[in-house]
């Protein structure tokens, strides 16, 4: 089965078992509705947990599970990273998942210049930073980006001068 990470717990909110998530998904309604299905890394063991509610609260989601709704019960969960299936129902044409553009060559001009090691995602535009003999950091955007191939790990780039 394929996930994605959609979320990292950074703590926990009240005494009702309200967990604070920061979010990591474009698709934040679909992945936390009631009764979604979203897994939880938790001491080398993966848990299946059943999505009870949610609701946003200063600039993150605030999540029930079903059956956990104690403090008690989640308070071992901070730190943990939440997980979803991949649905490529929710990608519109052209779109990609993150864990998809990692791992693909980046050329500049026909010419290998490293491989994509991250995604920092922003608001107006993602970045991704390249690792080749140095650290390169390109902006996700089309006046960089010439070409994705990304089922063949391919993504061509022409850079303007001083990125290299």
């Amino acid at each position: 089965m394929n996930q994605v990470i959609v979320g990292k717990i950074v703590n926990t909110h009240g005494i009702k078992g309200e967990l604070k998530v920061k979010a990591s998904t474009d698709f934040i309604e679909e992945r936390f509705q009631k009764g979604a299905t979203l897994y939880l890394e938790y001491q080398g063991q993966t848990i299946e947990m059943t999505v009870a509610s949610h609701r946003f609260h200063k600039g993150h989601v605030l999540v029930t599970f079903e059956n956990h709704r104690d403090i008690n019960l989640v308070e071992k969960y901070k730190g943990c990273l939440l997980y979803a299936c991949k649905d490529e129902n929710l990608l519109d044409d052209d779109e990609y998942y993150v864990s998809d553009i990692i791992g693909c060559q980046v050329y500049n001009d026909g010419q290998l210049i490293g491989v994509v090691q991250d995604v920092q995602l922003y608001d107006h535009h993602d970045i991704l930073v390249v690792k080749g003999k140095e650290k390169i950091m390109i902006p996700y955007v089309d006046a960089f980006i010439v070409d994705e191939d990304i089922e063949n790990k391919r993504i061509d780039v022409h850079l303007i001068e001083g990125f290299l």
